[in-house]
């Protein structure tokens, strides 16, 4: 599945949003509740998105999680607010030299020092008011409300730019 249609990029946005709440495999009737479809076409686009690697399926009868790739694919919905995130080299310190004054995000395996899918990273670089280049951010579960965090780490570093 190359191309993407909108419902079924909103059906991704919908079960990440889902699954950030209520860490349970979201199922095709709380999606119809929401979305106003039926059960049976989103349990056909939600196969179609499994297969495509945005969601698995914890097992027979259960609904649907996000996947990695699922989680990147709501990061980009957010809109122009990020840069692509960029694969880093092992060491600390080079993910310190190469965050400059943007918002990047690492999720799971894509974090340089953390072999897990565990966790994500939101970091964003700034310069301090006597030109002093710093860098701010926040660690969390995987399973994080993506959109509020980006918020708090841009609102952090701008605070933080014109602190003295």
């Amino acid at each position: 599945m190359e191309l993407m249609n909108k419902r079924q990029e909103e059906i991704i946005r919908m079960i990440v949003k889902e699954y950030v709440k209520n860490p349970k495999p979201i199922s095709s009737k709380i999606l119809a509740q929401k979305l106003g479809l039926s059960s049976a076409t989103l349990r056909n686009e939600m196969k179609e998105l499994e297969k495509a690697g945005y969601l698995s399926k914890p097992h027979t009868s259960a609904g649907r999680i996000p996947t990695e790739k699922g989680y990147r694919l709501f990061i980009k919905s957010l809109g122009g607010k990020l840069e692509d995130t960029e694969t880093f080299e092992k060491h600390f310190n080079y993910l310190f030299e190469q965050v400059g004054e943007e918002t990047r995000v690492f999720i799971g395996k894509e974090i340089p020092m953390i072999k897990t899918k565990k966790y994500s990273l939101i970091v964003t670089g700034f310069k301090t008011p006597n030109k002093k280049h710093e860098i701010v951010g926040l660690l969390g579960p995987t399973r994080m409300r993506y959109d509020y965090n980006i918020e708090l780490i841009n609102k952090l570093r701008e605070l933080l730019e014109d602190y003295d």
